[in-house]
């Protein structure tokens, strides 16, 4: 078994309390990457911020560093700093069963905070232990939440592993999310004419009518097994007596093969345009790509490193296919092999979301068995990477 070591419970407690302390919705994680670099720093890593907030409109930028060990970085591990908005205070306990909640009934912030305490833990028990490790890089995104906007903004030559990790995914530690789809979301306002809906409705054209014929003609909720549709925000009319002459609708697409998504939002455009002809309303759509689909296989090397990390930490590996996006869409789509792994968390932007601290434990003993394993597998991936493996 790999010689990693021993994740501290109570020191994986303090940070995760504290973390999960800091609000840090999206674009607002300046507190949160203060606390993050300052216990980088104490143990003498140095971090980098980018220019991600000055340029997306929030007040924080992408965290990055090079934890030096031997050699150059051979993995690349990611988490997020952002969480969705909380609607309550966050006040986070531990309780009888080692489980972490929030007493108030909002979220808990362990998406993704149990990642970013667990990665920092690891960073600290290998720089204070004075044995052998490996060099890494470390990322830490902001606005993850809003569709990716922190790694989509991350500098191309930021990291220079040969492969990479985030730990983004619900469920007990152990799942290996290979498959993610590609996404699209689109907003599209339908502006029709306003009238008094009693002395002249005939005089009006409803945009709220525009919209609901074009979601009644949409399939909508899981097309297949790979794809699926949805309407998710509805916007329009200011009183009853009006006939509405503005509607707003966004909506999303999701699947695996790039020509499902295509014709699935094709039919959403076609069936908006339809509506906006039948009501005879005018229609604005914008369309926007938001990432694109990944598929490892197992003979990838980051995939074949993670099954043997969950292993040697005694857990049975789970490949799966996810239905939502994470830092790694972004991150394979420049090349990057990176699989995104289960971080514990359960019942995630809830009331309910918690994490145990059994699952924290193991979160940081796989990340350092991951650390330590890497170099085994790096010349398979450079080969990979230059043509001579898949």
């Amino acid at each position: 078994m790999t010689n990693a070591p021993l994740p501290s419970r109570d020191r994986l407690t303090e940070l995760f309390l504290e973390f999960t302390r800091i609000a840090s919705p999206f674009k607002h994680e300046r507190q949160m990457a203060d606390a993050v670099i300052k216990r980088l720093e104490a143990v003498g890593v140095r971090v980098h911020e980018d220019d991600t907030g000055a340029r997306t409109g929030g007040d924080t930028g992408n965290l990055s560093c090079t934890v030096m060990g031997e050699g150059e970085p051979h993995i690349a591990l990611g988490a997020h700093l952002d969480t969705v908005v909380p609607t309550d205070r966050i006040e986070p306990f531990l309780d009888e069963d080692a489980v972490f909640r929030n007493r108030q009934r909002t979220i808990l912030g362990a998406d993704d905070k149990a990642a970013v305490a667990a990665l920092v833990h690891a960073t600290e028990l290998l720089k204070s232990s004075g044995r052998f490790f490996p060099s890494y890089e470390l990322l830490f995104t902001v606005s993850e939440e809003i569709g990716l906007v922190g790694s989509k903004h991350l500098g191309e030559k930021v990291l220079a592993s040969p492969f990479a990790a985030v730990f983004d995914s619900a469920g007990p530690v152990g799942g290996i999310t290979v498959k993610a789809p590609s996404h699209e979301t689109f907003k599209a306002t339908f502006r029709g004419r306003a009238a008094h809906a009693g002395v002249e409705p005939e005089k009006g054209r409803s945009a709220i009518q525009a919209a609901a014929k074009a979601i009644a003609a949409m399939q909508l909720g899981r097309l297949d097994e790979e794809t699926s549709a949805n309407i998710g925000v509805i916007h329009g009319g200011v009183g009853t007596n009006i006939v509405p002459d503005l509607c707003e609708i966004e909506g999303e697409c999701r699947s695996h093969d790039e020509e499902k998504l295509a014709r699935v939002a094709a039919a959403m455009m076609d069936a908006m345009q339809a509506g906006a002809t039948q009501a005879g309303v005018d229609l604005d759509i914008a369309l926007v790509h938001e990432y694109r689909a990944f598929a490892l296989t197992g003979r990838s090397p980051v995939v074949r490193l993670s099954k043997a990390a969950l292993t040697d930490l005694g857990l049975e590996p789970r490949m799966q296919a996810s239905g939502g996006g994470s830092d790694a869409n972004i991150l394979n789509a420049r090349g990057l092999p990176t699989v995104n792994l289960t971080a514990g968390m359960s019942q995630v932007h809830s009331p309910d979301e918690h994490v145990s601290l059994d699952d924290l434990e193991r979160l940081c003993g796989l990340m350092l068995r991951m650390i330590l394993m890497a170099p085994d597998y790096v010349p398979r991936a450079r080969a990979a990477a230059a043509g001579a493996d898949d």
